[in-house]
């Protein structure tokens, strides 16, 4: 309450308008305009209009004359070549990646539908590792398939286990890249945009 306002000694809410009376006015002045017939239970209708008044409001005109709306589909038409066609399709065998608890798997699916075989992917678990040309190196894989979204570090950088170094994109969410070790950023082999796979280096870690 602002300085110098009254109290009120009522329901906030017996201020409000009565919005369901009005409406419910107001959509049986339109029916009786233009010709439509109201269900038994108004309140139904006044709600579809509430919602919607301009889309619910040509339900309410046209709901009986289905010509207005788009025709239900028949069993032949859901059974045409644009349903057998995508049936089609499957016919040979397909790999996935799966990630499971931050572990990537390859996952082979056959035409029946069933999985074919599982294998867990090397190079994508939380320590991926160390390059044996520099034992002190120890190259960051990237989990999942997807897009760079940010880079969080630069060459030179000091990092400590644990911290965000990038965040990837895939399959609309964001997935948090963090480092399995603490040293300092020597090579960065990505940029944001970059489209990586799994199990791909993203960047070198010199401990």
């Amino acid at each position: 309450m602002l300085a110098g306002e009254q109290a009120i000694t009522y329901r906030p809410a017996d201020k409000i308008d009565p919005e369901v009376e009005n409406l419910t006015k107001e959509l049986k002045t339109l029916a009786k305009d233009k010709s439509i017939k109201l269900a038994d239970a108004v309140i139904d209708d006044v709600l579809t209009y509430a919602l919607f008044p301009q889309i619910g409001l040509k339900f309410l005109q046209n709901r009986d004359n289905p010509e207005a709306f788009e025709a239900i589909p028949s069993i032949a038409e859901l059974s045409d070549t644009s349903v057998t066609s995508q049936a089609a399709e499957i016919t040979e065998t397909a790999n996935y990646q799966v990630v499971v608890d931050g572990q990537a798997y390859e996952v082979t699916v056959g035409p029946s539908g069933r999985v074919q075989s599982i294998e867990e992917n090397i190079y994508s678990s939380a320590k991926p590792p160390a390059d044996p040309a520099n034992n002190n190196t120890k190259p960051l894989a990237a989990p999942l398939a997807g897009n760079i979204f940010k880079l969080k570090v630069g060459v030179g950088d000091a990092i400590r286990e644990g911290d965000l170094v990038i965040i990837l994109e895939a399959m609309k969410m964001e997935t948090e890249i963090r480092a399995h070790c603490d040293g300092q950023i020597s090579q960065i082999l990505i940029k944001e945009g970059d489209a990586v796979t799994v199990g791909q280096i993203l960047l070198q870690i010199q401990g």
